[in-house]
């Protein structure tokens, strides 16, 4: 795998000095450990120290608590990430003394521009969707290179870089990242409205899906849910472009169709049909697969191949993740954060746990989103038997004051939900009141899984 840098970057060579700003980003630390595999020297930042940096640490990335200029003094090029602005001492620091200053999002693009690009994008079911298919090229022998926005499971990593030509990576579309890609396979799994703070509208989701597609080389395939009718729009958008056109979804009109019933099976484009095997539960997942397959496919992989992996595939962290068992109570993590994560996760552990009573720790993930989805959340979240819920994680948001999970917490059906001050209180207040035999899912993108060893510590000591 070759770094392929833009005329004004040729010069960096190994082993030039990159250094991350946010290294202990999931995202930051794969394509960091990326350049270390490729001789670059590698150095790094956080504000806080994670175990994800000790890893780091152990295969040989200079890392440093903080933030200062002096961390710039000898780099050659500095990447940040989308919350970084240009007043961080240390991005500052790099423009004065003429250092180039890079997006990650743009190093990835640099990273697979030399490679067959694989890109999963949509609003859901990227990161387990680019694992299955990751894994699915290692078992047919491709050795890919991946970047993935979670670890994957079957890999111990979320990132690395592989003998092979292919290179699966998730496409953000978060400030257009994934507009950085020129995929030569493209997965679209869904489109919905997200990211309030940047599409206002659930039109200006699509436009930038549909700028993203318009980036697949000619000749290239596109892999779209038929049943999502956001994806079916931009199909519509796409017959002038020089592409191949794949749908997988339940419905009848699609080349890849997963069907119901007893045996859950996927029929494929010829009329063939396969029992679909998986350990990850629910419906999203089947789905997702069936993506998988599409995807995989169009870089020559049989199905059959396809299957056999998938049936292997122990999903990606803090997807369903279950975290322990605790006095016959089982806790799992999971990153949902939108109403539709909300509502197949809930429907995933409805048909894992049948019968069990089911608790949600729920964490807002920004204001902006659980402002703009208020009423979403509140249906979403009204599956669950019982509802806990803590402050807003604010990310890279500021507290407008106007969204009052007090409020959040009466709309909620049943309900109403309780409300915890943090992780920690809403797991003490769980443990308080689960009985064996019920399930608790913790929900949320922020900080909100530190409440699931932190609940599984207070079930150790409960008499």
């Amino acid at each position: 795998m070759t770094l392929r840098w833009p005329s004004n970057l040729a010069h960096l060579e190994p082993p030039a000095h990159v250094h991350f700003v946010g290294l202990g980003g999931i995202g930051m630390s794969g394509l960091a450990r990326m350049l270390a595999q490729l001789g670059y020297r590698v150095s790094g930042c956080d504000a806080v120290d994670a175990p994800l940096l000790d890893v780091l640490r152990a295969e040989g990335i200079v890392v440093s608590l903080g933030h200062d200029p002096a961390h710039v003094e000898d780099a050659d090029l500095v990447v940040i990430t989308s919350a970084v602005h240009a007043d961080h001492p240390e991005v500052a620091a790099a423009v004065t003394r003429q250092r180039p200053v890079v997006k990650r999002a743009a190093l990835l693009g640099w990273l697979t521009a030399g490679a067959t690009c694989v890109a999963v994008a949509g609003t859901h079911g990227k990161s387990t969707t680019a694992g299955m298919i990751t894994l699915i090229l290692e078992q047919s022998g491709q050795s890919p290179s991946f970047a993935v926005g979670a670890e994957v499971r079957d890999f111990g990593t979320n990132a690395r870089l592989g003998s092979g030509a292919t290179f699966v990576v998730e496409a953000d579309e978060y400030d257009y990242s994934f507009l950085h890609l020129e995929p030569a396979v493209a997965v679209v799994l869904n489109v919905e409205h997200d990211h309030p703070d940047l599409f206002p509208t659930p039109a200006s989701v699509e436009a930038a899906f549909r700028r993203f597609l318009e980036r697949v080389r000619p000749g290239g395939t596109v892999v779209l849910s038929g049943d999502d009718p956001g994806c079916r729009r931009l199909a519509n958008t796409l017959a002038l472009c020089e592409v191949r056109i794949v749908t997988f979804g339940a419905s009848g009109q699609v080349d890849w169709r997963v069907t119901g019933g007893a045996d859950i099976g996927l029929v494929g484009p010829d009329g063939r049909a396969w029992r679909l095997g998986l350990r990850v539960p629910g419906w999203h997942n089947r789905l997702n697969a069936a993506a998988a397959v599409a995807a995989a496919a169009a870089l020559g992989v049989e199905p059959e191949t396809s299957l056999r992996a998938l049936e292997e595939f122990s999903g990606v962290a803090r997807r369903f993740e279950l975290w322990g068992q605790g006095q016959g109570i089982a806790v799992i993590v999971d990153y949902a954060h939108h109403p539709s994560e909300i509502r197949a996760t809930i429907a995933a552990a409805r048909e894992r746990y049948p019968g069990a009573r089911l608790w949600v720790i729920f964490q807002p993930h920004t204001y902006s989103r659980t402002r703009a989805f208020f009423s979403e959340f509140a249906s979403a979240l009204g599956l669950a038997d019982q509802v806990i819920l803590t402050p807003v994680y604010a990310a890279r948001e500021v507290d407008p004051g106007d969204v009052p999970l007090e409020r959040l917490a009466l709309r909620i059906e049943p309900g109403p939900a309780r409300l915890a001050a943090s992780p920690r209180a809403a797991a003490q207040l769980a443990a308080e009141l689960v009985e064996p035999g019920d399930v608790v899912l913790v929900l949320g993108a922020g900080d909100v899984w530190k409440a699931a060893p932190a609940l599984l510590e207070y079930l150790g000591g409960r008499p």
